[in-house]
């Protein structure tokens, strides 16, 4: 089934692309802005398994993102003891536009988790409030590399990014 699925979908993008359109698809879909939201899992492949909501954005083909999930106990006031995740993750790369509503982007960029204790007794004061402390007990902080497949569907992007470290689904506004 897998390998009928396949045949299938390269049939159906070989309909659309081919090389002498290659070009022109590069020059008319690069030239637009995106901006998406995204939500998904990082640190799976690790034992972490944390959730983490992305923002991205694709200027002329450069596209960049941005996530993470913060400590939920950060700025609670009770003098307690939680255990407590924290994630975050960058990546940036360039999409390769194959046809007008199927774009590819391979992506490269950092991805860290921690797992641990945040502490209400050890806090701070600042201007925005307190902020409790942090402390990993089991972290990664790591190189990460994937790619991201992007349907467009009058201006609206449908996108699925899986990397080595996280995955996530998402949709997005071309202007």
């Amino acid at each position: 089934m897998k390998y009928l699925l396949s045949t299938l979908f390269f049939l159906f993008l070989g309909i659309e692309a081919d090389a002498k359109g290659f070009p022109d698809n590069f020059k008319a879909e690069n030239h637009h802005w995106n901006l998406g939201l995204h939500f998904g899992g990082i640190g799976q492949t690790e034992g972490f398994g944390m959730p983490v909501f992305t923002v991205s954005a694709t200027i002329y083909g450069f596209y960049f993102d941005v996530g993470g999930w913060p400590s939920v106990h950060e700025n609670d006031v009770r003098g307690d003891k939680w255990d407590d995740d924290e994630a975050l993750m960058l990546h940036a790369g360039y999409q390769l536009p194959f046809t007008k509503w199927f774009r590819v982007i391979p992506i490269i960029g950092y991805s860290y988790c921690a797992s641990g204790t945040t502490d209400g007794a050890n806090y701070h004061i600042t201007n925005s409030g307190i902020h409790n402390e942090f402390t990993a007990d089991e972290s990664f902080s790591k190189f990460d590399y994937g790619t991201a497949a992007v349907f467009n569907i009058n201006h609206i992007n449908i996108q699925a990014t899986i990397t080595r470290y996280s995955w996530y689904v998402g949709v997005g506004y071309e202007f």
